[in-house]
Formats: C-alpha cells, structure tokens, sequence
C-alpha cells in the first residue's frame, strides 16, 4: 500500500552509504530545498578531503570518493526533475 500523500512527489529510492542518504534528505527533504556546494581542501602532500555545504542554512558533510560518485550518480538521475541535489557545475 503506498503512504504518500496525494500530490507529494515520490522521492527516488537511493541505495548508497547513510552519509549520502543524509544529505539527500537535508537537501531535497528539509526547508532548505536546494542544490549543495563542494567545497575541497588539499593538504600539501596531496590528501584532499571533500565537503557538501547547504547553501541555506551552512550545514556540512565530509564525504569520500566513493559517496562523491553515489552523490554525483542520484544528482544526475534525479536532480533536475527534483530541484535538489549536489552541484558539480565549476
């Protein structure tokens, strides 16, 4: 039996790390509605660490490159249609 409520959109199921869950959630669930920011660092032995930042409300999430792609993957799949997701756009 579906539980949606009438008019509310199905959100695409996404099987990928809860971190990555999470973010989807925040950024296509919550009051923010939005497309989230990368956001990397380098050190100068060459270790770089990734972030997702909201641009709503500056909430973040380290992610690695693994999740970069699941993230990535869900944005292009359902991201335009859906209005939320990770911006990969430079």
């Amino acid at each position: 039996m579906d539980q949606t409520q009438p008019g509310a959109v199905a959100q695409p199921t996404l099987e990928a790390p809860i971190i990555v869950a999470e973010v989807i959630a925040h950024l296509c669930e919550g009051e923010c509605h939005a497309f989230g920011d990368l956001v990397e660092w380098c050190e100068s032995r060459g270790d770089c660490t990734v972030a997702v930042v909201c641009p709503s409300c500056s909430r973040q999430w380290i992610i690695d490159d693994d999740e970069l792609d699941a993230l990535r993957r869900w944005t292009a799949t359902n991201g335009s249609h859906l209005g939320c997701g990770v911006s990969f756009d430079a």
